[in-house]
């Protein structure tokens, strides 16, 4: 049996918070095994909602694409923090990330369930770097260095981060 989800649209057109909705049910509709789902969009701008589908295709601005093996991981902030994870198996070791912080504040968070070996590519979304931009899309944030079974970063708030270890 397959499961689709034949129209959806969750508002936030040209808010942050509309990134966070389409990202966020991007990462459920991946982790739960959704086959297919059909966004129906409205009249008019919907910028941030769009910007939810590039945390996942074309994050770097170009080709980069979360991967299509989902793995399990967890947020040491679940009330706040959600991560989605998957592994490409035609790269040996790439592990990529979609870290959602939903409150209103920053957040540290440890990000737990996977082994690390490699530079961690943050791309990330936020009211304040969508502003202006069309379209809005994740900005390169810098590299961090992953090893070992977590990854601790901060996230900012109302934010959207892809993380692309390899």
């Amino acid at each position: 049996m397959k499961l689709s989800i034949t129209e959806y649209e969750n508002g936030g057109f040209n808010h942050i918070a509309g990134t966070i909705a389409q990202a966020d049910n991007l990462g459920i509709f991946g982790s739960m095994g959704l086959f297919a789902a059909n966004f129906w969009p409205p009249s008019g701008t919907y910028s941030y909602t769009l910007a939810g589908f590039r945390a996942f295709r074309g994050f770097d601005g170009g080709t980069a694409n979360f991967p299509s093996a989902s793995l399990q991981t967890t947020s040491s902030d679940v009330a706040s923090v959600v991560v989605y994870a998957a592994s490409d198996p035609s790269i040996l070791g790439r592990i990529c990330f979609v870290a959602i912080n939903r409150s209103t504040s920053s957040k540290v968070t440890v990000i737990n369930g996977q082994a690390l070996a490699g530079t961690a590519h943050l791309y990330q979304m936020t009211a304040a770097s969508a502003a202006g931009q069309s379209p809005v899309q994740p900005v390169f944030v810098g590299l961090v260095p992953a090893s070992g079974p977590s990854l601790t970063i901060t996230l900012p708030p109302l934010s959207v981060t892809t993380i692309d270890v390899d």
